[in-house]
């Protein structure tokens, strides 16, 4: 039982880690390929990086030109808003976008939060599948009711630490992003 407890922690402090990494190569002060290749975007209940659906070539500092893969994809994204809501001023084509980067305003800060925002929900509902997972292979793999409400109470015990541990750290990286 020690052991299965100690596999789903594991697991968990893995996606920590995962979102921790994430947020730690988001840099704002040098938006630059990288950090647009990495952006994720949801689309239709899926989620890609953007750079497997265009390809993105810097024009100049803070100007980037965005050529899509799929016309379909890109439309999804021009309807949704995607660039505006997080801040980036936009120039369109027909199957392509120019992306310019404001200047570091608070508006900007703010709005740039969302990205990071968008990620901590991504990982919250990662552990939440994990969770509904580890629930299904205890009732599967345990027989006895008392091993079952055990197990089942440790692993919630360790979601709801690993919950609050992702929190604190998504609140302390938007402290810092909006204060830097």
């Amino acid at each position: 039982m020690n052991i299965f407890i100690t596999n789903k922690k594991n697991i968990l402090e893995k996606i920590f880690i995962n979102f921790k990494q994430e947020c730690e190569n988001f840099n704002i002060k040098n938006l630059n390929i990288e950090t647009l290749n990495n952006l994720k975007i949801k689309l239709d209940k899926k989620i890609f990086f953007l750079k497997d659906i265009c390809n993105i070539k810097i024009i100049k500092e803070k100007n980037f030109f965005l050529e899509f893969y799929n016309n379909e994809q890109f439309k999804k994204i021009l309807k949704n808003n995607f660039f505006e809501n997080i801040g980036f001023k936009i120039i369109l084509g027909k199957n392509n976008l120019n992306l310019i980067i404001p200047n570091l305003s608070l508006e900007f800060r703010n709005k740039i939060s969302n990205i990071l925002k968008n990620n901590y929900l991504l990982f919250k509902e990662n552990i939440e599948n994990n969770r509904k997972k580890f629930i299904f292979e205890i009732k599967n793999n345990f027989k006895s009711k008392d091993e079952i409400l055990f197990l089942e109470k440790n692993i919630e015990k360790e979601i709801f630490i690993i919950k609050e541990k992702l929190k604190k750290y998504f609140e302390k990286k938007i402290y810092n992003l909006l204060n830097d």
